[in-house]
C-alpha cells in the first residue's frame, strides 16, 4: 500500500517522540556533585501549555552571571552542629561587588523528597520542601502550612517600624509604649507536575524533562506588645495585632532523570504570568566531558547480598571508587588497580550510588543491597 506524506510524518513523529519519565531521589544531588548555575535576567520565554510530549527551547539562554554550586557532606561545613539531621549541604559561591560570598543550605533527602532545614546559622523551625519525590506527570503535592519563623524584635529596629506614638492607635488607647514585636510566618508550598517533553539546552544537549509548577504562599502576621504606663495597675498592657500580609512566589522547574544532570535543568522565576529570570544548568562535574564509557568497568552482581566486584577494562593506579548512600553519605572509598571487591555484609539493605574513577573521568552505577 502506498504511504501518504501524512502517514510518513506521523510515523516519524512516533519514532522521535519523547519519553515520559519519573524523577526519583536517586536522580538528584549526591555528595561530590558540582554544578555551574548561570542566570539570564532578560529571557524571552513562551511557557506553552500543559500536557504531554512538549518541546521547551532554552538554547538561546545567555549566561549573564554564573555561580558554582557544590553538594557536600554537612559534617565538613561551618554550621554542622546546628543541623544534626542534615544529609546534604548545598554550598553556593556567588560573585558580588565585594567579592565572592558563600552560602550554606542544609538539606535532608529521602525517597519522599528533598527538604530544606535552614541556611547557614538560620535554622527553620520545621523543614520546608524543596522538591517532592518521586516526580511523575500529573502528580500534585501540597506541603504545609508549616511554621517558617517566629522572630522577636526590639531596640532600634522596633523603634523604626513601630514608634511609641503608634501604641494608642494599636491598643485602642489603652497602652502608651511599644516594647517588642513578634513576627510569625507560615509557608505552604504547592507542586504541580503539569507537562512532560524535552528541554533543548544552551550546551546543545536535549534532555527528557518534567515541568514542575511550584507556588510558595508566604503568610505572616505581626503582634506588638504595648505597655500601659499611665494607670497604676497597667491593665491596658498586652499583645495587639499590627498587621500582616501574604506574598505568593511562583517558580517553574524543569527536572530530568538523566544520570549526568542531578540538578534542575532550568528554574524560571515568575512575576504573575511573566518570566523574570531564568537560572539554568551551564555545565557540571557530571558533564559528558568527565564521564567515560559504561564498558570501562564491569560491576557485578547487581543486586547483591554479600559483595560486589569492580573489574576495570584497563589496569591503572588512577582507578578508585566511592560508595554513597541515597542521602549522599560516603559509605566507603578505595583505590585499586585492576579490580576491587566491596564487602557489603555490614551495609544496610537499600540502594546506593557507586562512583568509579579512572584517569579519563568517571561513571556512576546504582548498587542494590538485598
Amino acid at each position: 500500500m502506498k504511504k501518504t506524506l501524512f502517514s510518513i510524518v506521523l510515523s516519524l513523529s512516533c519514532i522521535f517522540s519523547f519519553a515520559q519519565i519519573t524523577v526519583t531521589h536517586m536522580d538528584l544531588m549526591v555528595v561530590g556533585d558540582e554544578f555551574y548555575e548561570a542566570i539570564d535576567d532578560n529571557p524571552s520565554i513562551i511557557l506553552g501549555t500543559a500536557g504531554p510530549n512538549k518541546t521547551w527551547n532554552f538554547s538561546f539562554l545567555n549566561a549573564i552571571e554564573q555561580d558554582t554550586v557544590s553538594i557536600v557532606s554537612p559534617l565538613a561545613t561551618p554550621f554542622a552542629s546546628s543541623y544534626p539531621n542534615a544529609s546534604l549541604c548545598m554550598v553556593t559561591e556567588e560573585d558580588g561587588w565585594g567579592g565572592p560570598t558563600i552560602n550554606y543550605t542544609y538539606m535532608n533527602k529521602d525517597n519522599t523528597g528533598i527538604y530544606i532545614l535552614g541556611e547557614s546559622d538560620v535554622v527553620l523551625p520545621t523543614p520546608t520542601m524543596f522538591m517532592p519525590l518521586p516526580l511523575t506527570y500529573g502528580a500534585t503535592h501540597v506541603d504545609g502550612p508549616i511554621s517558617a519563623e517566629d522572630q522577636m524584635y526590639s531596640g532600634p529596629t522596633l523603634d523604626w517600624y513601630f514608634p511609641d506614638t503608634m501604641a494608642p492607635l494599636l491598643s485602642g488607647g489603652s497602652a502608651h509604649t511599644i516594647d517588642s514585636a513578634l513576627v510569625s510566618a507560615v509557608i505552604t508550598n504547592t507542586f504541580d507536575v503539569d507537562a512532560w517533553g524535552t528541554a533543548n539546552m544552551p550546551d546543545g544537549n536535549d534532555y527528557d524533562a518534567l515541568r514542575v509548577m511550584a507556588e510558595m504562599n508566604y503568610t505572616y502576621s505581626i503582634l506588638v506588645y504595648c505597655s500601659d504606663t499611665i494607670t497604676i495597675t497597667g491593665a491596658g498592657s498586652g499583645w495587639f495585632p499590627a498587621g500582616g500580609d501574604t506574598d505568593i512566589q511562583n517558580e517553574i522547574f524543569f527536572m530530568s532523570d538523566n544520570p549526568n544532570v542531578r540538578y534542575p535543568l532550568v528554574v524560571l522565576a515568575m512575576d504573575s504570568i511573566y518570566v523574570v529570570d531564568a537560572t539554568f544548568l551551564n555545565g557540571s562535574s557530571l558533564s559528558s566531558v568527565n564521564t567515560i564509557d559504561e564498558t570501562s568497568f564491569n560491576v557485578y552482581p547487581i543486586p547483591s547480598s554479600y559483595s560486589v566486584t569492580i573489574q576495570a577494562k584497563t589496569a591503572s593506579n588512577s582507578n578508585s571508587y566511592e560508595l554513597y548512600s541515597i542521602s549522599g553519605v560516603l559509605v566507603d572509598k578505595q583505590s585499586f588497580n585492576q579490580s576491587a571487591q566491596l564487602d557489603l555484609t555490614n551495609i544496610a539493605k537499600g540502594t546506593y550510588v557507586l562512583k568509579i574513577h579512572s584517569s579519563d573521568g568517571y561513571i556512576n552505577k546504582k548498587i542494590i543491597v538485598e
